[in-house]
């Protein structure tokens, strides 16, 4: 993915994506890519390579020393060989070589079941594969040794199941860990974990780490994600956006962990969380307490217009998820948001009451000649409570009081490019003509239908200090980072390069941090060590 140390560069390469666009060209970038080693060229893996071994072969060397490398890349190349054979069988007799001249072959019985859960069928998965025969670039590779064969596991996203539709439509990647047991002389079993719940496991009478790679299944999963690097610019400059907003699991529901929502900014998808989010996975203290979940959006209408959006799935998600509503996990979340994010989030604890309607309009709510559903939408978008579940947010050099780019000439070609989504248009415009003279001056163009994001940026706009100005409604703790590039000068003066420290800056936060980065600082180290703080906090 491409990142952009200010919104000028942005919109100039906004401008030019329309122009690829009329040309019918255009490119993307993903921002992380796996190779497999063996489709480089021909070189040994840790000595020895197994892919052209039987399944007898690879199974007699998975079990002369579990514990060690070689044994445990036999044993995942075992898993791939019989996946690719033998289907959707979870259980069969292999023949061992024979053990010396004159022998004969010895039959052995493998099962693929039992272990602590999560534990997945072999059938669950399309592809899997030893994780060590793969190359990453454009992202830290995390690993963790220890005991088990580290697996890479591909589901292609198809419905199969209802829980699905809330996974990334790219793909279902899972890290899993190959574990085989001897169970008798001529049976042993073999365990498929999920390293992401299981940091040690008892083996032959021991605890011991359970071995595990991170970053090879991510990496798959964010291979197959050029066309939603493209989407970034392409949802903004048409006004039928290709994905609607959705927050998306990242990895298999857990009741008992806290969800840790990641919400990108302006001409951004959750593309941008892809190197934090590999980060944290490889955290054992996070990836024990926190489940990573991710909110995309089209960031071509105002921020909040999104956060109606997200108030409404996050509610939906959570009762779909937990219908009884006792889960530890729908009982407590925490928002990671950059720049527009920010103003996304910081909708979900707040209580307008009337401050956004006097705002916008000059008639009372109920004197406006509304559908039964237009009013309940509009209802909505004014009158929203907050979202109790919500314990805290970390901002990521967020505009709270907007950003001086929206004003300038670079801003104004953004606004004239960037489509606010057809369903946001119709609606106000509906509102609008059913409705003449409803809106007020300062919110004319939100009557047309014609009210994008970076207009709804800029710090002459309303909404943005009625946002900042409102109380939490809901206790909340709240965390800043921000960006000063690392100039010299006063705080008060300087800048990330896109938004002001006094844009940025909120005196309730319990903690504020200064990065020398630009607006792009979620992945900068002090950034990273930030977070993994706030997240370590009871």
């Amino acid at each position: 993915m491409l990142f952009h140390p200010n919104i000028a560069s942005a919109f100039l390469l906004l401008a030019a994506s329309a122009t690829l666009a009329v040309s019918g060209s255009g490119c993307a970038v993903a921002p992380a890519t796996v190779t497999r080693i063996s489709d480089l060229g021909p070189r040994p893996l840790r000595g020895c390579s197994y892919a052209a071994h039987g399944l007898g072969e690879l199974l007699q060397k998975s079990l002369d020393d579990p514990a060690s490398d070689e044994s445990a890349h036999a044993l995942a190349h075992f898993v791939e060989q019989w996946q690719r054979l033998r289907g959707d069988q979870d259980s069969g007799k292999v023949s061992l070589p024979a053990s010396g001249e004159g022998e004969t072959p010895r039959e052995f019985t493998v099962r693929f079941a039992g272990g602590p859960m999560p534990c997945y069928p072999l059938t669950y998965f399309d592809e899997i594969s030893p994780a060590v025969d793969y190359k990453i670039k454009r992202l830290p590779h995390f690993q963790r040794d220890g005991v088990g064969a580290p697996l890479a596991a591909l589901r292609e996203n198809k419905g199969r199941e209802a829980i699905e539709e809330h996974f990334p439509p790219e793909a279902i990647t899972r890290p899993l860990t190959a574990l085989i047991t001897k169970e008798s002389d001529n049976q042993a079993r073999i365990d498929l974990l999920c390293p992401l719940y299981h940091e040690q496991i008892d083996y032959h009478g021991e605890r011991r780490p359970l071995a595990a790679d991170y970053s090879v299944p991510w990496a798959m999963a964010l291979s197959r994600t050029r066309e939603l690097s493209r989407l970034r610019l392409a949802d903004v400059l048409s006004p039928m956006p290709k994905r609607d907003p959705k927050l998306y699991l990242m990895e298999p529901y857990d009741p008992n962990r806290e969800p840790l929502i990641m919400i990108h900014g302006l001409l951004d998808t959750p593309l941008v969380w892809a190197k934090l989010s590999n980060e944290l996975w490889a955290d054992e203290a996070v990836r024990s307490r926190y489940q990573v979940w991710h909110f995309l959006y089209n960031t071509s209408a105002p921020a909040l217009y999104s956060g109606r959006q997200l108030r409404t799935q996050l509610r939906e998600l959570c009762l779909e998820l937990d219908p009884e509503g006792d889960d530890p996990a729908t009982q407590s979340v925490t928002l990671l948001a950059h720049s527009m994010g920010g103003i996304v989030a910081r909708s979900l604890v707040t209580r307008p009451e009337d401050a956004f309607w006097d705002a916008a309009f000059t008639r009372p709510f109920e004197s406006l000649n509304l559908s039964e559903n237009d009013r309940e939408t509009l209802r909505e978008a004014f009158f929203w409570e907050p979202d109790p579940r919500v314990k805290r947010i970390v901002y990521i050099t967020v505009p709270h009081l907007g950003s001086d780019f929206a004003d300038n000439p670079i801003g104004q070609l953004g606004t004239w490019l960037i489509k606010p989504p057809n369903q946001f248009a119709a609606f106000y415009e509906r509102v609008s003509a059913a409705n003449p003279g409803a809106f007020t001056e300062a919110y004319a163009e939100l009557g047309r239908g014609k009210l994008d994001s970076v207009h709804a940026l800029s710090p002459r706009q309303p909404s943005l200090k009625i946002l900042a100005n409102l109380p939490n409604a809901v206790p909340v703790r709240e965390f800043s980072i921000i960006g000063n590039r690392g100039k010299a000068g006063p705080l008060e003066a300087s800048s990330d390069g896109v938004v002001p420290y006094w844009s940025s800056h909120i005196g309730r936060a319990e903690s504020e941090t200064i990065v020398p980065y630009n607006h792009y600082a979620i992945d900068h180290e002090q950034t990273v060590t930030e977070i993994k703080r706030i997240l370590a906090l009871p």
